[in-house]
């Protein structure tokens, strides 16, 4: 059997959850925002640490142009947001605020020589129990030691306090192992660089506890869910029993047949999406920040044949769209001026 640091975090957080992932092997039916963002930006970083291996030498521009690019899939449509209060810009900004720090932060002085990119690795524990993972970036310092880095934009900890890079370190010093190699959890959120040497004398604790976590998941026959408010980031809610009472808050645990018809953006065809703003509902196009096309979606606002009101919304903060007039002519600039700046030009119908 083969087991992962995710599938042994997995377990320990909700076995119901490992069950339907890693046993019964049910594909989750969406992908949160964190997680989409999460994605996004650890591709970005690859490529940089990638284009510098080809003696390039990547910039604030082409960066943010391949963020927008692999923020862009095709199965957007899959990827829900669960902070009502929060919108697919701001996320798509965040992880962009993310970026944008580690390159004037971090990457323009890193010196260090990248050996591993995105790598997969396997290692046997026992005859029948092998672990894998995938190591972020693994790096030789300037002063020729080793670095294991893995990128977060999430809630960061010490580098000892898991099993992750420890576990990871096992199959590094089994390449090197006569190397020193040191940890480090890249924070993106606090914008810290946290580091700590490791001893290969760990090397047997670790390896006995991924076998002692791994024991406990094997010899288990019932797989209880533990129910809490995480249970709304969880893609197997929709399938699960005792998934906690809170998803009844999420808008999207509507049925295909209790959802409202899609409805589609008129400028490049791709569908409107409920979103909030901070004066209210309104549409946005879900191939933002590509196309920046919204609608107004108040019910009391609604036109005769069920369409939404074609008033625009400012994408920026949510506010009503108002027509002004400025030196060179007539344009949309937000209601909500002058705390928010936003303007567009007005469309041709």
């Amino acid at each position: 059997m083969n087991f992962s640091y995710s599938a042994i975090s997995s377990f320990k957080s909700c076995p119901k959850s490992f069950e339907f992932k890693y046993l019964k092997r049910v594909k989750e039916a969406f992908v949160s925002i964190e997680r989409h963002m999460g994605t996004c930006v650890h591709e970005i970083l690859n490529w940089a640490y990638a284009e510098r291996l080809k003696q390039g030498e990547p910039d604030l521009t082409g960066m943010r142009a391949v963020y927008e690019k692999s923020w862009n899939i095709p199965e957007l449509h899959q990827v829900k947001i669960i902070r009502v209060e929060k919108s697919l810009e701001d996320y798509f900004l965040k992880g962009l605020d993310f970026l944008n720090s580690f390159f004037q932060r971090v990457f323009p002085t890193d010196s260090s020589t990248t050996l591993m990119l995105e790598h997969r690795f396997e290692i046997p524990l026992k005859a029948d129990i092998a672990y894998r993972g995938i190591i972020d970036r693994v790096a030789r310092q300037p002063d020729g030691g080793i670095r294991i880095t893995d990128f977060k934009t999430g809630k960061v900890s010490n580098p000892l306090d898991d099993l992750q890079l420890p576990s990871y370190a096992l199959y590094i010093f089994g390449q090197h192992p006569d190397e020193n190699i040191e940890l480090c959890y890249e924070d993106l959120q606090s914008r810290k660089t946290i580091v700590t040497p490791y001893n290969r004398n760990l090397m047997a604790e670790v390896s006995g506890q991924l076998e002692s976590e791994i024991e406990s998941i094997r010899q288990t026959e019932h797989f209880p869910a533990n129910p809490s408010r995480l249970c709304q980031w969880c893609g197997y809610h929709g399938i699960c029993e005792f998934a906690h009472e809170s998803i009844k808050e999420l808008g999207f645990q509507d049925t295909p047949e209790q959802q409202e018809p899609e409805q589609f953006c008129p400028e490049c065809g791709s569908v409107l999406r409920k979103r909030k703003g901070k004066f209210g509902s309104f549409l946005g196009c879900s191939n933002y920040p590509e196309c920046r096309y919204t609608l107004d979606f108040r019910d009391s606002e609604r036109s005769p044949d069920g369409n939404p009101d074609a008033r625009e919304i400012c994408p920026e903060c949510g506010s009503v769209l108002r027509e002004r007039k400025g030196k060179f002519g007539s344009f949309l600039g937000c209601s909500n001026y002058p705390e928010c700046r936003f303007t567009r030009k007005i469309r041709n119908i």
